[in-house]
């Protein structure tokens, strides 16, 4: 037992010492002390994401001329999961490069060897194509 205990007073730190912080710990301490508060983090994601789901549901529908896009920027703090997923469909695509590649898969895949594939088929096989790979 007297082994334990002193093991476990050496453990402990004296109340007069402070610990050591490295440099890299100093300079950054004031943003660390910002980030440290209290949030939501006890909750899980999907408690999350079912609060934001059920306020946003409780909200007033905007009108159609207004932007989406701005709406969720302007919402992503009281909205943060969900913002993040609205944003993912209601950007735009900066390039073509994603279609044109559809395009090529769609070239590849209705070829001379599947020339009397139904439009279903091909359009199923470019989907799985694009999507499961």
């Amino acid at each position: 037992m007297e082994g334990m205990e002193s093991e476990a007073e050496e453990n402990q730190m004296h109340p007069c010492k402070t610990p050591k912080i490295t440099p890299l710990e100093e300079l950054f301490a004031d943003e660390d002390a910002q980030k440290v508060t209290p949030q939501q983090n006890s909750m899980s994601i999907q408690d999350q994401v079912e609060k934001e789901l059920h306020m946003y549901k409780a909200m007033p529908r905007i009108v159609t001329p207004d932007d989406a896009a701005a709406w969720w920027w302007n919402m992503r703090t009281t909205y943060p999961c969900l913002s993040d997923m609205a944003f993912s469909y209601v950007c735009v695509q900066a390039s073509s490069t994603p279609s044109e590649r559809v395009f090529s898969t769609a070239g590849d895949t209705i070829c001379a060897e599947r020339s009397r594939i139904l439009p279903e088929k091909a359009d199923m096989l470019v989907f799985l194509n694009k999507n499961c790979f």
